[in-house]
């Protein structure tokens, strides 16, 4: 039976009022200065509209308004809409929420927390430079003062710190400013000091940049000779660094020429790295705390040669107490004091004084002196920035007389004085936001006059001594320059930083015999600047891109560009794979003059396009590294391309020069192995390696005189209780004859063969090392590559390289 149409439409009048109530009835709202909860609770008791909301927020909202209003709908529109609200109805009810703005979110998406922090050593408090931090997965290497900066999302993120020497720290941080990471050392000095860890110790590879081979002074102080020269009695030791003809005036970085290789000490740099018939190094062991070499393949960051670079960075300086330390043997004195200042502040003070050997030959023994200066001011400031101040100053004279058999008998005395100076003010200022700005200023300057003279002891049979030749020889060069570093924060993807520079250059040169270049004097000035990027694509690759420009200030010079770039793959944490290519650019180059004899002698001159073509290589580096618990492992090859190298040639009058633009190459394969537990260390090192040089185009390319096919090393550092001592020897296959370079046979391998020990004890606050070390052990008969002389009837003079050597001594701190 159907229902009466009355009924029905009976029916859909009620639903229609009901709903006309609920839905269409008419607002009348008229308030002033009343909270927006308020109100919304009259329209619930007034005309029962059903609200949900927070009092409290809505409260802060005062609403004044006299108007009608159709609906709920539009009451709620135009009140949420005037206190920046929103409402959505769920279930018949208006639930009311605070509406964010669109700048607020975009403020929100890109809020950041940095940290900001210092990594240290536990014991003396000083900063670790180049110090690896590997934060969210992101590795970030600190600056000189062991600063680094990160920003990220997180309020706290995980931190895994390692260095070279110490034990790896591994932590969680709060984001926050000024925060210091203390990393205990690995090696300790005293015996006394027994170092403990409680956790697994974590194996991480911090070798994350091609080339790469890092030292500190924790090391070197087990090696034998170590309190005359530790730069190069550890440098000759690793990898790619050549030891066999110890050129340690300028080292040989993958077969490169002299000259190529720049080598930096605070900033400054360093023209010249040995003193004292090259038995000193230039720079005084006990102000040094690291040491990087970069051999090739390195970034636009650092360097402004050819080759590779040696980074030496002094020690920061302890500012909580002062230290002294007396270091003497048979010849030589060096003393070093660290004085706290007030204000967070330190001064370093070193000296040395050397005088001839009295264990050496009379025949050969030297009139010889040498001292040197060194100053290090550092001061913190309460904002994290940082001031240093660094400034060396040496003096060497020497007067060495020589024997030579041939026809007759030839007396040859060699006289050389030289002088080193230089100075770098450094300033870093960290930024709340905006990462750090380093400003530097650097200057740098070495002077070296040098005589042979040659005798002849049997003049027409009389046996009276006249002088029959005379060789002179001066070269000054000066480097300024000002320097301007950003680094913005590291973040998850990217690590972006770029600077700015002024360098100025002059040289003088004064060649004895070569009329070209009697009183030659040059002077330029340059610009340069770089930018690069560490782009973070996950924890398994990294690559990092790079350019750098320079331009010479001259009228005909043009900008020369030098992109560089990089990628490091992390298959698993205790393995790396390396790629890196580049080019670079030398403005100031050692220059060889080659007599009619085919004797080598070196200047320093400005390649800059007005002087000479700028020299330009290409490095090209692949390699893979390991470490698992207390081994590591490391297998590099390279190859490089050298252009427009420059050589000058004496005819037999030498009155006319003949100048060779050539290029050279070199290629080889580094493999290093070693072991590291507590204090015991070991690694062998070898290197196969080739260096060509083709100075004529329409000629192939010939041995380079710095060629050598296979080096070998090895080398143990052990310490049980308080004695410590060393051994280490080194194998090399030797250089070609320079009278034949297209020859492949060589004048004699290299073999040396060093020892060394000392005794360690303390007494309250004075600690005392007695020790003694011997260099060339069997006293093989090796020769100093670049130091030999050719003479009329192809006769040679070589100069024997480290002969038997004996040092004792004794090592006071406190």
């Amino acid at each position: 039976m159907k229902p009466p149409l009355s009924k029905i439409v009976l029916l859909f009048i009620v639903l229609l009022y009901a709903s006309s109530k609920s839905y269409a009835q008419q607002i009348n709202l008229s308030v002033k200065a009343k909270p927006l909860g308020e109100v919304l609770g009259s329209l619930h008791q007034e005309y029962d509209v059903q609200v949900s909301f927070n009092a409290q927020l809505l409260n802060e909202c005062l609403i004044t308004v006299d108007q009608q209003f159709e609906s709920p709908n539009e009451v709620l529109e135009y009140l949420t809409k005037l206190c920046n609200f929103k409402y959505r109805v769920i279930d018949g009810v208006f639930v009311i929420s605070k509406k964010r703005s669109i700048s607020k979110e975009m403020r929100s998406l890109k809020q950041k927390y940095t940290y900001q922090g210092k990594i240290i050593d536990k014991e003396n408090k000083g900063h670790l430079p180049y110090a690896t931090v590997l934060i969210d997965n992101t590795r970030i290497v600190t600056d000189v003062e062991g600063n680094f900066t990160y920003q990220s999302e997180e309020n706290k993120a995980k931190l895994l710190v390692s260095y070279l020497g110490y034990f790896v720290k591994d932590t969680l941080v709060k984001a926050k400013r000024g925060f210091l990471i203390e990393l205990a050392p690995s090696i300790t000095e005293l015996q006394e000091v027994t170092v403990f860890s409680n956790q697994k110790i974590k194996t991480i590879n911090s070798e994350d940049r091609s080339g790469l081979a890092k030292l500190n002074n924790r090391q070197t102080l087990f090696l034998p000779g170590n309190n005359k020269n530790s730069l190069f009695s550890f440098l000759r030791l690793q990898p790619g660094v050549m030891a066999s003809g110890e050129q340690n005036n300028g080292y040989i970085l993958w077969g490169g020429q002299k000259g190529e290789t720049h080598i930096l000490f605070d900033g400054i740099t360093i023209f010249n790295t040995s003193n004292y018939n090259n038995k000193i190094g230039a720079i005084n062991p006990l102000l040094i705390q690291d040491i990087e070499i970069l051999k090739g393949g390195y970034n636009v960051e650092i360097g402004d040669r050819l080759g590779g670079v040696v980074n030496i960075t002094s020690k920061p300086g302890n500012v909580d107490t002062s230290t002294t330390e007396l270091l003497g043997t048979h010849n030589s004195f060096n003393a070093y004091m660290n004085l706290d200042l007030k204000k967070q502040s330190s001064l370093q003070l070193g000296i040395r004084i050397v005088v001839p050997d009295i264990f050496a030959s009379i025949n050969i023994r030297p009139t010889a002196f040498f001292s040197d200066l060194t100053v290090r001011y550092a001061k913190q400031f309460k904002d994290g920035s940082s001031l240093r101040f660094t400034s060396l100053v040496n003096v060497d004279a020497s007067n060495v007389p020589k024997k030579h058999y041939l026809a007759d008998y030839w007396y040859i005395n060699q006289f050389r004085l030289s002088n080193l100076y230089g100075g770098n003010l450094n300033y870093i200022k960290p930024w709340k936001n905006i990462g750090q700005t380093q400003f530097s200023l650097a200057y740098s300057e070495f002077m070296t006059d040098y005589y042979v003279r040659h005798y002849d002891l049997y003049v027409n049979g009389t046996g009276r001594l006249e002088r029959i030749g005379e060789q002179h020889f001066y070269n000054s060069v000066r480097e300024v320059s000002a320097k301007v570093v950003h680094r913005l924060p590291a973040s998850r993807y990217h690590q972006l930083s770029f600077g700015l520079n002024f360098t100025y250059n002059s040289s003088l040169i004064n060649h004895g015999i070569l009329k070209r270049f009697e009183g030659v004097q040059q002077k330029n000035n340059r610009l340069g600047a770089y930018v690069k990027d560490d782009i973070s694509f996950s924890k398994w690759f990294t690559l990092r891109l790079g350019i750098r420009a320079d331009l010479p200030l001259e009228s005909y010079t043009k900008l020369l560009i030098q992109p560089r770039i990089e990628a490091i793959f992390t298959p698993v944490s205790q393995w790396k794979i390396n790629l890196a290519h580049g080019v670079y650019n030398q403005f100031l180059s050692e220059t060889t003059i080659v007599d009619v004899y085919r004797n080598y002698t070196y200047h320093w001159s400005l390649t800059n396009n007005k002087y000479h073509p700028v020299p330009q290589a290409t490095h090209t580096v692949i390699g893979v590294s390991g470490r698992y618990k207390y081994w590591n492992c490391r297998l590099e090859a390279y190859y490089r391309r050298t252009k427009n190298t420059l050589q000058y040639w004496g005819d037999s009058n030498n009155q006319i020069i003949e100048t060779s633009f050539g290029k050279h190459y070199n290629y080889g394969v580094d493999v290093k192995f070693g072991a590291h537990y507590k204090n015991q260390q070991i690694w062998l090192a070898y290197t196969l390696s080739k260096a060509e040089v083709q100075l004529n185009k329409n000629q192939p390319p010939t041995r380079a005189p710095q060629d050598q096919r296979h080096e070998f090393k090895v080398a143990g550092m052990f310490n049980v209780g308080r004695f410590f001592w060393s051994i280490n020897y080194v194998y090399g296959s030797g250089f070609p004859n320079k009278h034949n370079l297209t020859s492949n046979n060589n004048i004699r391998s290299y073999s040396r063969l060093d020892i060394g020990s000392f005794y360690r004890f303390r007494v309250k606050e004075l600690s005392v090392d007695f020790g003694c070390s011997v260099l060339n052990v069997l006293n093989t008969y090796n020769i100093q590559y670049n130091n030999w002389a050719n003479f009329l009837q192809d006769g040679e003079q070589y100069i024997q390289a480290m002969p038997r050597n004996f040092t004792f001594f004794v090592h006071f701190k406190f």
